[in-house]
């Protein structure tokens, strides 16, 4: 993998018309963002500067003194941000050091933010900060845009908006180098104005041997701000912890916050790199399952594939010498089971990190038994024998209706965690079906519990091309699902209602009316766009029909350039003749001063003489003068 493919090895840019600063403490904005806020100031942006906590908090410093200490910083957090040539902060007034404790408190004031703002573009502390307020605020953020939903009513504010994470105590791996050189001194001033800070620690000295190492990629010299910049489609297809994993090494570590109290049935059939992965996801959870119970449903035996697995957690191999069927391996293995919850995970499907964190946090919570999480789709296709992706959606992402699931199944299997005693209670697959079981089931299970939808991708739900190895992998809408869903139509068809299919009728004409409604602005985002690309394309015809003549205004200019050195040449020459005629000249002239000198002096010496006077006298007399 080439380098440049992971680090920028240019400069970018960062701007938005209305800009909002997400700062945990009074410094993290300067230290963070500050030299690319000076750049962004003016021109008519809106910048505003949202300092979460009280900064009361400090080493060193007593609850006595707290109040006073938290006033200096918020006085010189104005000091600071006016040297960057921006409006004064508005500070969250949420304890410092408190931010992870009170994440409810967070989000409130987080939301009024968004909602009262309205921004563009967010700067965040990095979700992988180490500083916990720093690490709270970047998570809640990041949460907020990866749960907003197409069908919400404040959409809009979310699916244009980029999150720019910045770095501070935890460099990241950023995809925008901002060069803030020629801003460098204005950074420097809003730093020292944070005099009680530096007192503590060189946090400017710390940060500007950071930023001078962010130059590593560059050319030219002085100092340069990092980021991670998002959007939200990236975040709402991606899971809090992958994304923390892809920007650095991630503060939270495999298993760190498990055990689960949950079994995971992983199905699975003659496919061992698949299984590889799927278990090797499992092992990357932050809290790790406490069993994992491996079906073969008559393949080839994964022991040597499942054997690395054994010291992550308790395993289980449960194997059939033939093949009989997808939902009778899943009933076998939720037998085998011994934890309190149950989850599934097909061996063609992987979890991120935090996936069974979310869903044992859901079920803790309450009051439903059944919760589920959203998963993204991800079509991979085969490259140099590699599965790799090559596009993503969130296709699954449906609030609870039972009405609806009736007639669709919106809840793929591994999202899903419920006790396992509901399991057994609710007679489990039915192995009569070979395709849908996890419909019928759910369908089922739906009569007598409700389901709690927690939002935010947790998993993939992964489709492959051909050569996945299984031959009796049906294709999604193929003839064994479409037979599949008759049947699951006809056993149910007592259970929709009139209500039920008229609530669920009601809904898909919103989502229309709704999908139309976008498409009308998406439409005129799309003029807008087609006509600046058309008024870009013709600035660049001009520039390029300039270009194109560029050859023969050289050759214009070097004929031009070789008939004035001819001209030039020309009048050198008639310049030396001139000179030359000019001595020439000269000398004669110098030649006739002298005989009209020696002339006159003849002159002089005739009219003198006596001859010349007795001429004169005898002229008088004979009448001439």
């Amino acid at each position: 993998m080439r380098e440049d493919s992971l680090i920028p090895y240019r400069t970018g840019e960062l701007s938005g018309e209305r800009i909002l600063v997400l700062a945990a403490h009074p410094d993290d904005e300067v230290l963070g963002c500050g030299g690319t806020l000076r750049l962004t100031a003016g021109g008519g942006r809106a910048v505003r500067v949202w300092i979460a906590t009280d900064g009361d908090s400090q080493e060193g410093v007593s609850a006595a003194e707290a109040p006073e200490y938290g006033r200096t910083r918020r006085d010189e957090a104005g000091r600071a941000v006016a040297a960057l040539g921006l409006d004064a902060p508005v500070f969250g007034g949420l304890p410092d050091r408190g931010l992870a404790a009170d994440q409810p408190g967070l989000a409130a004031a987080l939301e009024a933010q968004l909602r009262e703002f309205d921004p563009d573009l967010v700067f965040a502390p990095a979700p992988s900060e180490i500083h916990p307020d720093h690490r709270a605020l970047g998570e809640a953020i990041y949460r907020r845009v990866a749960s907003s939903r197409p069908a919400d009513a404040d959409h809009d504010r979310f699916r244009l908006l980029r999150l720019a994470f910045y770095e501070i105590s935890h460099p990241i791996l950023p995809n925008t180098l901002i060069d803030i050189a020629s801003v460098s001194d204005r950074k420097n001033a809003a730093l020292a104005a944070y005099q009680s800070q530096q007192a503590v620690r060189d946090y400017a000295g710390a940060i500007g041997g950071l930023n001078a190492y962010r130059r590593l990629t560059l050319g030219g010299e002085g100092p340069v701000e990092a980021f991670r910049v998002i959007s939200y489609d990236e975040a709402s297809t991606r899971s809090l912890e992958e994304f923390r994993r892809s920007i650095g090494p991630s503060v939270i570590s495999d298993g760190e916050r498990g055990p689960a109290p949950a079994s995971v049935v992983v199905r699975t059939r003659n496919r061992p790199a698949l299984l590889r992965e799927a278990l090797e996801s499992l092992a990357a959870q932050t809290a790790r399952p406490q069993e994992v119970v491996v079906v073969n449903d008559g393949g080839a035996s994964p022991a040597d594939v499942v054997a690395p697995f054994r010291d992550r957690f308790d395993v289980v191999l449960e194997e059939s010498a033939e093949r009989r069927g997808r939902s009778a391996a899943a009933n076998r293995g939720a037998a085998r089971a011994r934890q309190e919850l149950i989850t599934f995970l097909d061996d063609d499907d992987r979890c991120y990190p935090d996936h069974l964190e979310r869903l044992a946090r859901a079920h803790r919570a309450g009051p439903e038994p059944v919760c589920y999480t959203d998963a993204v789709t991800v079509v991979y296709e085969r490259r140099d024998e590699r599965w790799e992706p090559r596009h993503r959606a969130l296709q699954y992402s449906l609030d609870f209706d039972p009405d609806y699931l009736l007639l669709a199944n919106y809840i793929p299997i591994h999202t899903l965690i419920l006790p396992r005693a509901l399991y057994a209670k609710s007679g489990g697959f039915d192995e009569t079906l070979e395709y849908s079981e996890d419909w019928d089931f759910l369908i089922r299970l739906s009569f007598d519990v409700s389901f709690r939808h927690v939002r935010g991708v947790t998993c993939e739900y992964r489709v492959f091309g051909e050569g996945d190895g299984d031959p009796l992998h049906a294709a999604a809408g193929g003839a064994a699902f479409q037979e599949a869903r008759r049947r699951i139509y006809e056993r149910y068809r007592a259970h929709r209602t009139e209500a039920g299919l008229a609530a669920v009728l009601d809904r898909l004409r919103a989502q229309v009316a709704f999908w139309y409604g976008r498409d009308a602005v998406s439409q005129g985002e799309l003029h807008y766009q087609r006509e600046s690309h058309r008024r870009l394309g013709e600035t660049i015809a001009q520039r390029e029909r300039k270009l194109t003549r560029v050859p023969e205004l050289e050759a214009e200019l070097a004929a031009e350039r070789a008939r004035l050195s001819g001209e030039i040449e020309s009048a050198r020459l008639r310049i030396a003749e001139v000179g030359n005629d000019r001595e020439r000249a000269e000398s004669e002239l110098t030649e006739a001063h002298l005989e009209i000198e020696r002339l006159s002096d003849i002159l002089s010496q005739v009219y003198g003489s006596r001859t010349w006077r007795l001429h004169l006298f005898l002229d008088r007399l004979r009448g001439r003068r």
